[in-house]
């Protein structure tokens, strides 16, 4: 049993259908119909997927490995390439863009038991990576009352790279969420400041009872108990004055 969100990038209806059709009797959620280069960017930064699945060939200018180049510089999702192009040029240009596989459509049918394996192969692959190799974190664009009510295709995810966080706080209002602050967004995360705190990089450092700060993003003066992150002064409650300072010191010298 699966809930994972599935995009299928496909300039054939027929195509598309059928493998829909597979992946949901396999309890996927398959998003909408994507044919173009276009609609699958603007589908992915609409909801993250889980995995993605490329044709090649795609209506307009770019095809399915220009929406790879984007998956792998700005997306950590895993994706597969699945497309009837087997030549040595596309094969290289595919490779560069560092996929999970490569999948031949063969005929008259494409191969949806293989197809499927490939799939499940890299959504553990992407899920058993160690969390010192993640470059970010999922959270939500909004305070949902109850998560629990809403269907997973409602809420809008988005990627937080570690590297934008400035830093993290208890929401004082809805205790059981997180706000994280990046320069120009506020988004909400569902969990615990210490269960946060785990799989942040060791420069996260949680300052007092309500936040965890990214150290690398300290400006100006730092005195014993206090500094300022974008105009923002942190106060650095007493019993983590400690390690606050044992990570300035391993990230700076004095």
């Amino acid at each position: 049993m699966t809930d994972k969100n599935i995009l299928i990038v496909e300039d054939e209806w027929i195509i598309y259908d059928e493998l829909a059709s597979f992946l949901t009797k396999k309890h996927f959620n398959v998003a909408p119909y994507t044919k173009s280069y276009e609609e699958a960017i603007n589908q992915i930064k609409l909801q993250i997927p889980d995995i993605v699945l490329l044709d090649i060939n795609l209506q307009g200018e770019k095809d399915g490995i220009d929406v790879g180049k984007v998956i792998s510089k700005n997306f950590n999702i895993p994706f597969i390439y699945l497309s009837a192009y087997s030549d040595d040029a596309n094969i290289n240009r595919a490779q560069r863009t560092s996929p999970d596989t490569f999948l031949i459509k063969t005929k008259p049918d494409i191969n949806k038991d293989q197809l499927y394996v490939s799939i499940k192969m890299a959504l553990s692959k992407a899920i058993s990576k160690p969390d010192s190799e993640k470059e970010g974190i999922f959270v939500y664009t909004d305070y949902y009352r109850d998560v629990k009510q809403v269907s997973s295709n409602e809420l809008k995810k988005v990627l937080v790279r570690f590297n934008d966080i400035l830093w993290i706080e208890t929401d004082m209002e809805k205790r059981n969420y997180l706000l994280f602050h990046t320069k120009n967004t506020k988004t909400y995360f569902k969990n615990s400041l210490s269960k946060v705190k785990e799989i942040l990089p060791f420069h996260f450092v949680r300052i007092n009872a309500n936040q965890v700060v990214n150290l690398k993003k300290v400006e100006g003066k730092i005195n014993h108990s206090s500094f300022k992150i974008q105009d923002k002064n942190f106060r650095i409650g007493l019993n983590f004055t400690k390690e606050v300072h044992k990570v300035l010191h391993s990230l700076y010298h004095e």
